[in-house]
This record gives C-alpha cells, structure tokens and sequence, in this order.
C-alpha cells in the first residue's frame, strides 16, 4: 500500500490519496441520496399530484326548467399540494327534459375566459376575444375552433351530479 492509497504520514501531518478521497466521496454521495431522496419525495410529491376530480351536487335536477339554459355555480375545497383551497366557478345546464340534460363548462376553447350565455341571441358569447358558441357548444364564430366542453354528469335520487376536474 503506497502513500496514494491509503493515509500517510509525514511532518505529523495526514494525507489521503486520490482514490481514499474519489471513494469516500463516492460513499458520501449514496448516503446522502438514500437519506435525502425519501426526504425530497415527502416534500415536493403532493405539488406533483394532479386532482383527479370529483362529484358535485347541483341540487335537484327536476328544478331546471326544460327547453332553457341556467347558470349552476359551485363550490368546493381542493387539496393543492400543502393547501386546502376553495374552487368556485359555474357550468351551464341545458334542459331538454327531465332526462336530457347536457351540462357545459363555462370556459372559452380559446384562451379559457368564461362564457356567457346570451338568452336574446340563444348564444354563448365570451368576452374576451368575441367567440361565439350555438345552443349545442358548437363554435359559430370568433377565435375559438373547438366545442365547449359537455361534462360528465347523471341523475341519481333526482339530484344532478356533475364530475368537475380539480
């Protein structure tokens, strides 16, 4: 074993050699990653969780009026990462009868402004950029190309559930 190896003494000074230092290094490193990766999962894993969503009860379904289109709002807390925050927004609901209801989200294709719904012109209007939707969310004119979302909703004990996406 020479002096590169392993420690060596001279003038009461210690010296490593280049390959005691690369390995102790080495093994500094490992430990510091099996200490330091469950720590860091603990910490950053809940900013990476996506929301899976959930179901919202919008009251019963008997109550909206058919042939017409209603603004139904919500709200409910969402887990986002450390914090417990509350969602709040509204769907529009069409009404063909008690069991033919479509439920659209309010966010514009475009660039995810709300819409309005416009009872006079039978529209959905948003107001950023002028985009123009039909009664079935069906672009009519502006910027948007895409439909407005038709979300996952159904009926149970006369209640109108819909899924919302946290």
């Amino acid at each position: 074993m020479g002096p590169t190896e392993a420690c060596a003494h001279s003038e009461g000074k210690t010296h490593f050699g280049r390959r005691a230092f690369v390995k102790t290094a080495a093994l500094a490193g490992v430990a510091a990653a099996l200490t330091g990766l469950p720590l860091l999962s603990y910490f950053i894993a809940p900013a990476l969780k996506k929301g899976a969503g959930k179901w919202v009860d919008f009251g019963p379904a008997d109550h909206l009026e058919s042939g017409k289109i209603e603004m139904l709002s919500y709200e409910f807390m969402v887990k986002d990462g450390w914090l417990v925050m509350p969602q709040r927004g509204f769907v529009w609901a069409k009404s063909e009868g008690p069991e033919k209801i479509t439920v659209f989200s309010s966010t514009c294709t475009h660039l995810a402004c709300n819409v309005i719904w416009r009872p006079e012109k039978e529209i959905f209007e948003c107001p950023c950029h002028s985009g123009r939707y039909d009664t079935n969310g069906n672009p009519i004119a502006g910027p948007p190309t895409k439909r407005l979302a038709v979300l996952d909703h159904k009926v149970e004990e006369g209640k109108l559930l819909v899924f919302m996406r946290t």
